[in-house]
């Protein structure tokens, strides 16, 4: 192999991106957007995985970026479109440098950026299984906020600022009250119905102690993110996908039957058709009840549009 950065005539990633970036694309006006795209993305493989050279970029490596990216759109930190703006970006640059497009993702499939308004094809909700094998390899109080954010449908900043504790002692009334860390501020509740929200809020009561929340309190919340982001990044773990998971669980509370994406039937009249011959109902009840549902989910993610709730469920 020749000098570093596939010989661009540069030491630096950011600097040899631009190379890249000049020797492939004729607008210059685009190359200075893409550069700062591609600047974001170095600095992420260098503060993750210490990477100082394109050579050692490897496709796992743009699929968590593109999977830290979906997790800020969660959020409410980043556009839609800003993100799968970023993730082209990282293919434009390495499919130049490189001379093929062995790394390029799709930020919608591969790394689960939402498209603005569509039906998801794809499943990403964390089976069972997997859930249990991130619990295993990561710290215990970042386990506790998958756990919550899987039990209630909790963004990162709501299950990081849960007071855990003024949960626990309104739990009697049926509800978690979300007023913290909320998108827009809008607080929500989300019913308390199984054993396993119990115990994950119970868990996280003791590990939070004299803290105001799962927080420490040595730390901003910034640290915090930037602390949990670093350990879930390396290994492969994305928040949102619990949130996924919590979806698809309470559409089969609400239905009785799995949505779409977890069932592999069509979004729509297909999907009716089915509700109505396993339910014994109507068409158009089945068409009420899967409408229902979705708006009733989209009120405990905090979305408040059905559009969004087929983002999770299809």
């Amino acid at each position: 192999m020749g000098s570093r950065n596939f010989d661009l005539g540069a030491r630096d990633m950011k600097a040899a991106g631009r190379i890249a970036l000049e020797r492939g694309m004729c607008s210059f006006a685009s190359i200075d957007t893409m550069a700062d795209r591609w600047n974001r993305f170095v600095d992420f493989v260098r503060e993750h995985y210490e990477i100082g050279r394109m050579e050692r970029i490897s496709l796992d490596v743009v699929v968590a970026y593109g999977a830290w990216l979906a997790e800020q759109v969660d959020e409410g930190l980043l556009a839609e479109s800003t993100a799968q703006n970023y993730v082209s970006a990282v293919n434009r640059v390495l499919e130049i440098a490189r001379g093929d497009k062995t790394l390029h993702v799709s930020p919608t499939r591969d790394c689960g950026i939402p498209k603005r308004v569509g039906v998801a094809i794809d499943n990403l909700a964390v089976s069972a299984e997997e859930h249990q094998a991130w619990l295993g390899i990561i710290d215990p109080r970042i386990a506790l906020l998958l756990k919550l954010q899987r039990a209630f449908g909790l963004r990162f900043e709501e299950s990081a600022k849960l007071d855990a504790r003024a949960a626990w002692q309104q739990a009697h009334t049926g509800w978690l009250n979300v007023t913290d860390g909320t998108k827009g501020g809008r607080k929500r509740r989300v019913p308390i119905v199984r054993d396993e929200q119990l115990a994950a809020m119970e868990q996280a009561v003791e590990a939070q102690g004299d803290d105001r929340s799962l927080i420490f309190r040595r730390m901003s919340y910034e640290d915090f993110r930037q602390e949990c982001y670093g350990q879930t990044v390396r290994h492969g773990i994305r928040f949102h996908r619990e949130r996924h998971a919590y979806a698809q669980q309470r559409y089969r509370d609400l239905v009785g039957l799995d949505c779409p994406v977890a069932s592999g039937i069509d979004h729509g009249r297909a999907h009716h058709t089915c509700l109505a011959k396993q339910l014994d109902i109507s068409l158009d009840a089945a068409k009420e009840l899967d409408d229902t549902a979705r708006d009733q989910i989209a009120l405990e993610l905090g979305h408040n549009r059905r559009e969004v709730s087929n983002a999770y469920l299809g």
